[in-house]
């Protein structure tokens, strides 16, 4: 929510100040403000893919355009869709049923690619961009961008593995049911014993 909130914030700051699509797109000239406003958006919707998803941080780095990352007009969506060499247990669970991303997003994803995605020089159909190179995000950028972002708005230190670990954890903490653990598992891309035996951080005195 905070990075959201800081995006908008310099979004609207931007605007104010002249800024704007014209109807056509941005200006041809890409202004240190708008890469800069790419690069907060990158962070705000991996964090928001990850709450969505908690899968592999290598699921979103790897996103492509029109392969594995699409919009499903029928229910106004934007969905991952992997196979079986896609992902890291993709020889033992194979094609994956599309991994649907929260409706809220729709409107964030499609601004993102409509005016701002560009701002970085991609290189390619990745969805994410390092901003110095318009290469995909490689596993560091990922690292660093999620670490970098939660102590910046929350004060403590965090990476892409410990996120799967907390979403599990408060899960399994809240009397979801079998169903509901088998769906994570699935979104998680693994076995429903591997998440509670390598992602469930509860005590014992939690679990009984």
């Amino acid at each position: 929510r905070l990075l959201k909130e800081d995006l908008e914030s310099e979004i609207n700051m931007y605007e104010s100040g002249g800024g704007g699509n014209d109807g056509d797109g941005w200006d041809t000239q890409i202004t240190p403000a708008q890469r800069r406003i790419a690069t907060k958006f990158q962070a705000y919707l991996i964090l928001a893919f990850f709450s969505c998803v908690p899968d592999r941080q290598r699921t979103f780095r790897e996103l492509e355009i029109g392969r594995t990352f699409s919009r499903d007009e029928k229910i106004g969506c934007w969905t991952i869709k992997h196979g079986p060499d896609d992902y890291k247990t993709g020889k033992t669970y194979g094609d994956r049923p599309p991994l649907v991303l929260a409706q809220e997003l729709t409107p964030a994803i499609d601004d993102f690619l409509k005016r701002w995605r560009g701002c970085l020089k991609p290189s390619r159909e990745h969805f994410f961009v390092q901003p110095r190179t318009g290469r995909a995000f490689t596993q560091d950028t990922v690292y660093s961008l999620v670490a970098r972002s939660c102590y910046k708005h929350t004060g403590k230190k965090t990476n892409p593995h410990l996120l799967r670990d907390m979403i599990v954890t408060h899960v399994r903490d809240s009397n979801a049911s079998e169903k509901e653990l088998e769906a994570l598992a699935l979104y998680m891309g693994h076995s429903i014993t591997m998440q509670r035996n390598s992602y469930d951080r509860r005590t014992m005195e939690q679990k009984v």
